[in-house]
């Protein structure tokens, strides 16, 4: 079945959707765990509880939202990706799997992990993962590493 490319703005508000689920997500984390924003900064300063239970939480919610959703619920769909009619394949046009799907999350992933050094290597790598969109294949670098692309359905 030959698959249209999606186009790169249907992706970015897909992206921003599945960003502001994320971020609404994250902010339920911190009322549970009766943390604020500012906290937040001063937890980095010491060992903390709340801050090793925000990241299990936050990375759980990333590896659900982005890996076994759109495995095993609404392949190669992200809520935003679904609301935007586009999915995610593999090179070959296959359904993603959970390896794929895992591939393409290591940044997310790695950016929820909350360690001030690492966080900022990733959040850099993860802006020139979105330059990445112009390329002539629309390929950012999470699709080169998984071997996918996103294509409407």
């Amino acid at each position: 079945m030959d698959f249209e490319l999606a186009s790169r703005i249907r992706r970015l508000f897909a992206a921003w959707i599945d960003g502001i689920l994320n971020l609404l997500f994250s902010k339920l984390g911190l009322l549970i765990l009766g943390l604020e924003n500012k906290d937040i900064l001063d937890l980095y300063m010491y060992s903390s509880k709340q801050l090793f239970l925000y990241s299990v939480w936050s990375l759980l919610f990333v590896f659900l939202f982005y890996v076994i959703v759109p495995t095993y619920i609404w392949s190669g769909q992200t809520i935003g990706k679904r609301l935007l009619s586009i999915m995610v394949v593999k090179d070959t046009e296959d359904l993603v799997d959970i390896k794929t799907m895992s591939l393409r999350t290591v940044f997310v992933l790695c950016c929820q992990l909350n360690l001030p050094i690492i966080i900022q290597a990733f959040v850099v790598l993860y802006l020139v993962d979105l330059i990445f969109i112009f390329r002539t294949d629309r390929k950012t670098i999470h699709d080169i590493i998984a071997k996918t692309k996103v294509v409407y359905y």
